[in-house]
């Protein structure tokens, strides 16, 4: 079987994937069959990224049964959570890729190379602790040291 998740970034990066799509198929009592086999083919070339339902009336082992469907259809396992399988195989034509990372993403990570090194300024951290409390419906007032205010309360 080939390998096509390269490492843990690109694993990370298909498991946050995954938690925003629902599952296109459902095994029930039946366990795997072959319009199963069929039915997961045509939606891993569609979308490269399924997530499937395992019903409670299946008995078998949920990671056995990813496996299983993965050497069958070429494709890899992502992660198996529960009664979820998330399955992937990257679409042979290149244009219609969706989850494909650069090695330069992958080496140099989350940072961008501009930002290396500068530090936020006062004022932009000012702005974003009101953006945060405007958000959760708290006032926010900040009061400088030299302010009237302040020195009346002191004495």
């Amino acid at each position: 079987m080939k390998k096509y998740i390269r490492d843990s970034k690109m694993r990370s990066e298909l498991k946050g994937a995954a938690m925003t799509i629902e599952p296109v198929l459902s095994i029930g009592k039946n366990s795997i069959t072959p319009e199963l086999i069929d039915a997961v083919r045509e939606n891993i070339v569609k979308n490269e990224l399924i997530k499937i339902n395992i019903l409670k009336n299946c008995d078998d082992d949920p990671k056995a049964i990813a496996h299983t469907l993965a050497g069958r259809t070429q494709s890899e396992v992502v992660q198996v959570i529960g009664r979820k399988i998330v399955l992937y195989k990257p679409n042979p034509d290149f244009k219609k890729r969706k989850f494909e990372i650069s090695k330069a993403e992958i080496k140099s990570g989350s940072r961008k190379p501009g930002n290396v090194g500068k530090r936020r300024n006062h004022n932009t951290e000012i702005a974003g602790a009101k953006n945060k409390a405007s958000r959760s419906g708290m006032s926010l007032r900040f009061v400088e040291e030299d302010d009237e205010e302040f020195d009346n309360d002191v004495e």
